[in-house]
């Protein structure tokens, strides 16, 4: 089955040329690149346009609007997305060469094409000052439905996600004001179809100042400062605005179930402190399956950013 691959380039040239050669070096071989340029003022265009005369598989798509920004750029990439399933592609990851083939064959077996379905995986965070992993695993967080994934101040890793053409034709198909790309790929697929996890690492996730996403920690101790941090929050607020954009967009599809569930988070950081906890406790929210996090979160920190 075919496999469109969506790059969102901006300045990426320093590591772009490496992730391409790693495409090439795929096992499986059945993909189209699209590439969509934002605007780079260093020599991104031009490995693009060497790669481009190198392999009929690449595809340049054509930019003619003002810088969208990695979000807005992701989202117009799926507008040139018709094969069965897509996958992101960011410009400075190194994908293992088996990443298609087993989230391909996974997909084959586990989706359903009638609602949106998506798989990820996981990656090793590799730091580009030492030149070295720093962490073996960049997904630690994992939500089997709504109830342990609306908590999340994210959605999954973008370029970590192989997800079908139901999915793509909702995300094209998606007005509302949103602030990640990978969020709103997410939240469909919780929402209204299936999310799978292979926990496997199948790229190098590299880590540098540039990160659209931010760096992922390299400790416990690293974890547990950042936990304990001050003036922390429970909710990242353009996270939160995401979702409630999100709701009022699909609230009247939603079944009667999620949308009173989806209600209850959307009212947490507007309520007191013991509403709070009912609201956690009562309706068995959590962060990946985690209880205990979120609860603790609810007591120590401000409800929202």
């Amino acid at each position: 089955m075919s496999v469109d691959i969506l790059m969102a380039t901006f300045n990426g040239g320093k590591y772009l040329r490496n992730q391409l050669l790693s495409l090439f070096q795929q096992t499986y071989s059945d993909w189209t690149l699209y590439i969509r340029d934002d605007g780079s003022t260093d020599n991104t265009v031009d490995i693009i346009d060497e790669f481009v005369s190198l392999d009929s598989r690449i595809k340049k798509v054509a930019n003619s609007e003002k810088r969208l920004g990695p979000a807005r750029n992701f989202l117009k990439l799926l507008e040139s997305s018709t094969s069965r399933y897509a996958v992101f592609s960011d410009q400075d990851d190194i994908w293992f060469e088996k990443k298609l083939e087993i989230l391909v064959t996974f997909a084959e077996k586990k989706f359903d094409e009638s609602m949106p379905c998506l798989v990820y995986a996981d990656g090793h965070a590799y730091s580009d000052s030492e030149g070295v992993i720093v962490s073996q695993s960049v997904s630690h967080l994992h939500a089997n439905n709504l109830r342990e994934f609306l908590f999340f101040n994210s959605g999954y890793q973008g370029s970590s996600m192989l997800f079908n053409q139901c999915l793509v034709n909702m995300a094209v198909s998606y007005k509302a004001p949103f602030y990640m790309h990978d969020d709103i790929v997410s939240l469909f697929a919780h929402m209204f179809g299936k999310v799978f996890f292979v926990p496997k690492p199948l790229m190098l996730y590299r880590q540098h100042a540039n990160n659209v996403t931010g760096s992922t920690s390299k400790s416990l101790i690293d974890v547990v400062l950042h936990f304990f941090r001050r003036n922390a929050f429970v909710l990242s607020r353009k996270h939160y605005e995401e979702k409630r954009e999100f709701y009022n967009e699909f609230k009247e599809k939603m079944s009667d179930c999620d949308r009173s569930l989806y209600e209850q988070y959307l009212i947490y950081p507007e309520v007191s402190l013991f509403k709070r906890m009912g609201i956690v406790l009562i309706h068995g929210f959590s962060i990946g399956g985690y209880k205990l996090p979120l609860i603790v979160k609810t007591l120590l920190r401000r409800p929202i950013e």
